[in-house]
Order: C-alpha cells, then structure tokens, then sequence
C-alpha cells in the first residue's frame, strides 16, 4: 500500500474511545434542548411555589403583575445567562483546551441544577432564578465549546457530519422536552377532571 493511502485510512477509522468522546460531549447539548422545549410543563408548580413563598413573606397572595414579571425573568434569565456565557468561549478554551474547558463549565450545570434544588428547601424564588441563570451560562458556553471539541477529535473526512450532531442532539432534547410536556399536561388534565368528577 502506499503511505499517503495507509494514512488516509488511518484518519478515517472510527473507534470506540472517539464515538465514546462524541457522545459524551453532545449529551450536554441534548440537556439543554431538553430544557428549552420543557420550560412550560412545570408552570403551574413554579408559579404556586411563587405564591406561597410570596404569602410566607408578606401574608397575602402575590400580585399578577409579580407573578408575571417573577415568571419571565426565571425564563428569559436563562437566556441572559447564555449570552453571557457565550462570549467567555474562547478565553476558556484557549487557557485550558477544549476538552478540559468542557469539564469545567459542566461544573456550572450541576450548580445551577443544585441551586434550582435548593430554592424549594430555603423557600427562595431568588435561589431559583440564580440558578436559571448559571445553567445559563452552562448553556452557552457548551454550546460553543461542544462544536469546536468535536472538529478537533473527528477525523478530517468526518468532521462536517460529527459536527452537525451538537445540533441534532440539540433539535431531539427540545422534541423530547416538548413531548414530555404534552403527556406531563395531558396527565394533569386528567387528573384535575377525575377530582372534579368526584
């Protein structure tokens, strides 16, 4: 065989410990979708978690405008928390490398879920929208960061097609979460009518 032959079919073998790399870094994309096509299936929960931690406060009910501004600022703080986050992209990868940048900013996630955790036990919607906003953060830099993880494992013949699957887990975590808010919501419908009924 010639050389240039054998190395280009070297760079073209798929393994194991590469697919394995793959599908662990667009995992963190799949969370994210999931995420933002689930945002609206715990509504009702948030916004009576919203209320009663209103009413422990001030011993009265909380106001719709409150209720309402509190309700978009938990959802669009995540967003904010994005854009933020994606301009730190390429002072995190440049200082510890791609793979180890990843790492790191995974720490966030499991704080921001952590700290949305907490807010039911203190009975702080401000501990909940802290924690929308680091997951936030989590969100847009693993949404760069995945990418250019990905170019640079893949081999060169395979990097257009191992790309677009930081997308592809993205589009499935939003079909799941949205699927999971029709049953969750189909269920609660039911629910609320048997109660009715009896």
């Amino acid at each position: 065989l010639d050389p240039s032959k054998k190395k280009k079919k070297k760079k073209s073998l798929l393994t194991v410990p590469l697919l394995t790399s793959i599908v662990a870094a667009v995992l963190g994309s799949l969370q994210i979708g999931y995420h933002t096509g689930n945002i609206n299936a715990p509504a009702r929960v948030i916004e009576e978690f919203f209320n009663v931690t209103w009413r422990s406060r001030h011993n009265q009910s909380i106001p719709d405008h409150s209720l309402t501004f509190l309700w978009s600022l938990s959802v669009s703080i995540k967003d904010f928390g994005a854009l933020l986050g994606s301009l730190g992209v390429k002072g995190l990868a440049d200082t510890f490398g791609r793979r180890n940048a990843i790492l790191i900013v995974n720490a966030l996630s499991v704080v921001g879920a952590s700290l949305m955790f907490m807010s039911k036990v203190t009975a702080s919607f401000e501990v909940l929208i802290v924690g929308r906003l680091i997951f936030g953060l989590f969100c847009g830099l693993v949404m760069s960061l995945n990418p250019l993880y990905i170019q640079g494992v893949s081999p060169t013949n395979l990097r257009g097609a191992f790309a677009t699957l930081n997308q592809v887990s993205f589009a499935s975590g939003i079909l799941l979460g949205m699927v999971r808010h029709t049953c969750f919501h189909s269920f609660s419908n039911f629910v609320h009518s048997s109660e009715t009924r009896k």
